[in-house]
């Protein structure tokens, strides 16, 4: 199947909002690529202070791509985001392939990312999940799932009952299983997203745990209410505050929310819906512009 790539240059402190925009004129998902620097490519990747962040979006190939493409740089625009557009058609296989070039083996405490396509001998200790993203965003490189990693390797126990809202590749249900959680659901309105999520739980052993589906996030089905001890929801701040109420509703009793996407112009925003929704905030983490933010039910026991 062949894709039309809508990729916009924006300055990183405008990504979010400009995703934002990129969403709303494809209707598609929509990936944040901030800037980074591997001068060693047998190195991590690590966050840039130069350069511009990437925001794309991939929409079915067919007439009038070019026309999308003028529609998005208007509304981005009319936004006052100031972006370089651009436009070209890619393969879903060559869309895949490029991610490979950028992805590679990301250690997050005990958490160990490995791209499918590279080696890596595992230390005493290592916790390993073995992915490919494939049509899916979520690679571990994006400041938002390095905090999201790092906070499940803090909250998720053994026996564990977690909710990924938004699963993109699956990572961080994945993740959430090979820390011991024995009942993780993971949700996306995306079917690759859905579908890559289910692979990615089947090469890594835990598809028997790892429940993927396509859902409206927001539907009353997909978070019933009281019944995770984890609630991980990497996505957008807007999306967060519309969903709050669910988001919290979903906490058992002694449960905990990690929240991130959230650009730290918005993060009183979305602070101000979680508490209105019943939660107490208990941690919020920054790593360059993006935060991350942690909270319990206001009338729970943790």
């Amino acid at each position: 199947m062949r894709y039309i790539e809508l990729s916009a240059a924006v300055d990183p402190a405008c990504a979010e909002a400009a995703a934002d925009v990129l969403r709303a004129v494809t209707g598609a998902g929509v990936a944040i690529e901030a800037p980074f620097s591997q001068p060693d490519l047998d190195a991590a990747a690590v966050p840039s202070a130069d350069g511009a962040a990437l925001v794309r979006a991939y929409v079915a190939a067919g007439a009038g791509s070019a026309a999308l493409a003028r529609t998005v740089a208007s509304a981005l625009r009319a936004a006052g985001i100031r972006a370089e557009v651009t436009a070209g058609a890619v393969d879903e296989e060559d869309w895949a392939e490029a991610w490979k070039e950028h992805f590679h083996v990301e250690r997050f405490g005990r958490l160990v990312v490995v791209p499918s396509w590279r080696a890596y001998e595992a230390s005493p200790g290592d916790v390993v999940l073995t992915l490919d993203p494939g049509m899916a965003f979520g690679t571990g490189q994006h400041e938002t799932t390095r905090m999201c990693l790092e906070a499940l390797g803090r909250c998720v126990r053994p026996g564990a009952r977690v909710l990924d809202a938004g699963c993109g590749s699956g990572i961080l249900a994945i993740a959430a299983a090979k820390l011991g959680a024995v009942n993780v659901r993971a949700v996306d309105i995306d079917p690759d997203c859905v579908r890559i999520t289910g692979e990615n739980a089947r090469a890594n052993g835990v598809d028997a745990c790892v429940r993927a589906g396509l859902t409206r996030l927001g539907d009353a089905a997909w978070a019933p209410a009281g019944k995770f001890d984890v609630v991980v929801a990497n996505i957008i701040a807007a999306t967060i505050i519309d969903l709050a109420p669910a988001l919290v509703g979903a906490l058992a009793a002694d449960g905990r929310l990690v929240a991130s996407g959230i650009i730290a112009a918005r993060e009183p925003e979305v602070c101000a819906a979680l508490v209105g929704a019943g939660a107490r905030i208990v941690d919020v983490r920054a790593m360059g512009d993006w935060r991350c933010v942690e909270a319990v039910r206001a009338d729970g026991v943790a």
